[in-house]
């Protein structure tokens, strides 16, 4: 599973639940994310192979629980459908990527972080028992363009640390990235929109932004440690958004 991927395939459908309250239909919903997950990063795998069978096992395995998923999916929350064709370009897109072998680009990663953060008006849809549509409402759209920015800025992030550490490019366009957003969340929390607790996030997550890769130019910093720092601010951002500070 790729790095990351725990974070951001847990806290949008999460912060969905705890923000439009927790129903029975959920529980289909989730195992298809879930699953669906596995599913796509066997297919990846098989797509990067371009079709070799020893990738091919856990692709139908993973494929078929989560078809499953999906039937129960249609039977509990039928109107929860209506949300595929948002991700079908997203998921074309994945898969092309993959089978040319460009899924570690940048506008790969962005096309998945974009993926998982719609999760979040899905499952509060579902949670309003389709009264939500995919119209949901103006604050779920706000948190869920901020769970975009933040899994979005991970990709610049883990780059500026790892594969582009010595970029100043790479490391100016994750400073603009993070600086955008994080100046977003001042505005939303001036006119109420979000919490003055969330802009505070933002806060960390833009100097760290700047402040972890330049430590890196000096210092070797560990991937395990940045993997850490990225699940504490992923608890902070479902925290937040949860407003519970």
């Amino acid at each position: 599973m790729y790095h990351g991927a725990w974070a951001m395939i847990v806290v949008p459908p999460l912060l969905g639940v705890i923000r439009g309250g927790f129903v029975a239909a959920h529980v289909p919903l989730l195992a298809t994310w879930w699953i669906g997950y596995f599913f796509f990063y066997a297919a990846t795998l098989w797509l990067r192979s371009h079709g070799k069978k020893k990738y091919l096992r856990p692709v139908i395995a993973y494929g078929i629980t989560a078809a499953v998923c999906g039937v129960a999916v249609w039977i509990t929350a039928p109107y929860a459908w209506r949300w595929v064709p948002l991700f079908l370009p997203l998921i074309a897109y994945a898969a092309w990527a993959a089978w040319k072998r460009k899924d570690r680009a940048l506008a790969s990663g962005l096309d998945t972080t974009l993926a998982a953060s719609l999760m979040l008006p899905v499952v509060w849809d579902v949670g309003s028992a389709g009264t939500a549509g995919i119209a949901a409402s103006p604050f779920i759209w706000i948190l869920t363009g901020f769970l975009f920015g933040y899994f979005g800025g991970t990709v610049f992030y883990v780059k500026t640390n790892i594969r582009e550490r010595r970029s100043d490019t790479y490391l100016w366009i994750s400073i603009v990235w993070h600086a955008a957003w994080c100046a977003a969340a001042v505005v939303c929390a001036a006119h109420g929109a979000v919490s003055w607790g969330f802009a505070a996030v933002w806060l960390v997550i833009f100097v760290r932004a700047i402040a972890v890769p330049l430590i890196g130019r000096h210092a070797k910093v560990p991937v395990a440690a940045i993997g850490v720092g990225e699940l504490v601010i992923s608890a902070l951002i479902l925290l937040a958004g949860a407003e519970v500070f």
